[in-house]
């Protein structure tokens, strides 16, 4: 008999699949698309995103530079030395930002359609009370 905690792993890598499949077809990774948001949140630099994260700057660099490879995001050298880096959204950035939006509303909802409102805001409480023991 399977524990909680591996339905819910279980779970997890189900809807990691999903995610992977969607920032594919948008020529993306997870983790750009989460520099995407970080940035578009106001992050801008990558020193704060890498405190935010806890990214080691080498990873977060590769991940930045990646970004802007595609076209998903601009950098501005700023400073006396031009060595700090401004990023900021592209507007494809943007629009494929929305794009993901859409396509993950539309994921949840078809994956919450059998689910009435009470059901919802019971697995919200549950795994709510989860992440405290945890």
């Amino acid at each position: 008999m399977k524990t909680a905690l591996e339905s819910l792993r279980n779970a997890s890598a189900l809807y990691n699949e999903k995610l992977v499949k969607l920032m594919k077809s948008f020529g993306m990774t997870i983790a750009e698309h989460r520099l995407l948001l970080l940035i578009e949140s106001g992050l801008d630099t990558q020193e704060k995103i890498s405190l935010a994260t806890k990214l080691d700057t080498s990873t977060l660099s590769r991940q930045l530079k990646s970004a802007v490879r595609k076209e998903l995001l601009d950098k501005l050298a700023t400073g006396r030395d031009k060595r700090q880096l401004i990023y900021s959204v592209t507007e494809k950035g943007q629009s494929d930002l929305k794009g993901i939006a859409a396509e993950l509303a539309r994921i949840d909802a078809n994956v919450f359609s059998d689910w009435n409102q009470n059901d919802r805001a019971l697995l919200d409480q549950l795994l709510d009370k989860l992440e405290k023991s945890i």
